[in-house]
C-alpha cells in the first residue's frame, strides 16, 4: 500500500501537469485578501478569515481518478454523495508572502490518520508582462522561473515522505525539475484535508510580482484515504481532485487556462512560526524529483 500510493501520488501530478498546450478563455480574476498565517497544515479557527476564499471545482473528465471520490477497488463505483468539495483560500502580506490554502472535503469520511496521502501543485506565470498566456522562456537553457510547484505527501505506519519539487516550464517543453526555494507548506488529513503555503515573493521564483500587480495562476489539490474503522490499509480508500479555475483540465495546464490572481495592496504584520522538520528523505526526494522528469520528457515527446 506505502509504495502503491506514493507512486500514484507522483503519477497524479505528472499526468496532470505534463501536456500539450491550447488556447482556452483566460478564466476568472481574484484579488487575494490581506493577511498572513502559519503555515502547518492545521487551518486555525479565525487564521485565514480575511482570505478571498474560492471554491474548488471537481475535475471534469471521465477518468478512474477523477471527478468523484472513487473507491480505489472499484472504479467507478460512485454516488453523487462521494463528489469531493473544497476551496481554495488566497491572502498576501504587505510586500513578503504569498498564501495560499486549500481544503478537500471528503463527505462523511473521516480518514484514518494512519493511512493517507495527498498533492497539491501551485503554478504561475509572472513575467513582466503577466497576462499574455505564454511561458517567458523559449526553452530550457538557462532554467526558466516559471511552472509548477508541486509537492505530495504521504503517511504511513511504517514511513512518512514528502516529495517537492518545482517544474521549470518554457514554451518548448518542461525542464527538469528542481528543488524549490523561498517556500514552506505543509499538509494534514481530517474530515477534510488541508494543504498551506507561503511563498516568499522576493527568494522564490514567483519573485517578479508583489502587492498591487496581477499574475496568471492556477492550483489542483487531490487525495486519496483509507476510511478509519474499516480495517485500514485493507479498509475502504477514496481518491479525489479538484482545481482552481474549473475545467483547468478539460484540455490541458497551461498560462492560457489559468485564472489571474491580483495581489492585495495591503501591510500585515507575519505571524511568529515554530520550525517543524519535515519527514522527508533524500532517497525520496530523489526519486520523486527523477520520477517527475522522467515523465515530463515522455509526456513532452507525445506532443512532436
Amino acid at each position: 500500500m506505502k509504495s502503491r500510493s506514493l507512486l500514484l501520488m507522483v503519477s497524479v501530478i505528472c499526468l496532470f501537469v505534463l501536456a500539450p498546450a491550447s488556447v482556452l478563455s483566460q478564466g476568472p480574476t481574484v484579488t487575494a485578501g490581506c493577511g498572513a498565517a502559519t503555515v502547518d497544515g492545521v487551518m486555525s479557527p479565525g487564521e485565514w478569515d480575511l482570505a478571498t476564499r474560492v471554491a474548488l471545482a471537481p475535475v471534469a473528465y471521465n477518468h478512474a481518478l477523477a471527478p468523484e471520490w472513487v473507491g480505489e477497488h472499484g472504479y467507478g463505483e460512485v454516488s453523487p454523495a462521494q463528489a469531493p468539495t473544497g476551496w481554495l483560500y488566497l491572502m498576501n502580506d504587505g510586500d513578503r508572502f504569498l498564501y495560499v490554502g486549500a481544503v478537500i472535503t471528503l463527505d462523511t469520511m473521516t480518514a484514518d490518520p494512519d493511512w493517507w496521502d495527498s498533492w497539491m501543485c501551485v503554478n504561475f506565470t509572472d513575467e513582466p508582462d503577466a497576462l499574455d498566456d505564454e511561458w517567458a522562456a523559449p526553452d530550457c537553457d538557462p532554467l526558466p522561473k516559471e511552472g509548477w510547484y508541486c509537492e505530495a505527501i504521504g503517511a504511513f505506519p511504517d514511513a512518512q515522505g514528502v516529495v517537492r519539487g518545482f517544474i521549470p516550464v518554457s514554451e518548448s517543453s518542461p525542464c527538469v525539475p528542481q528543488p524549490p526555494s523561498g517556500v514552506r507548506s505543509g499538509a494534514g488529513p481530517a474530515t477534510t484535508m488541508v494543504w498551506e503555503w507561503r511563498l516568499n515573493l522576493t527568494t522564490s521564483e514567483l519573485d517578479k510580482v508583489g502587492p498591487g500587480d496581477c499574475f496568471r495562476f492556477s492550483t489542483h489539490v487531490g487525495g486519496s484515504a483509507c476510511e478509519q474503522s474499516t480495517g485500514c490499509p485493507g479498509g475502504n480508500w477514496e481518491i479525489g481532485e479538484l482545481t482552481w479555475p474549473a475545467g483547468l483540465f478539460e484540455d490541458v495546464q497551461w498560462p492560457d487556462t489559468f485564472g489571474t490572481l491580483c495581489l492585495n495592496l495591503c501591510e500585515v504584520e507575519e505571524p511568529e512560526e515554530e520550525f517543524v522538520p519535515e519527514p522527508a528523505t533524500i532517497l525520496l526526494f530523489g526519486s520523486g524529483l527523477a520520477g517527475l522528469a522522467g515523465y515530463a520528457t515522455l509526456r513532452w515527446r507525445t506532443r512532436e
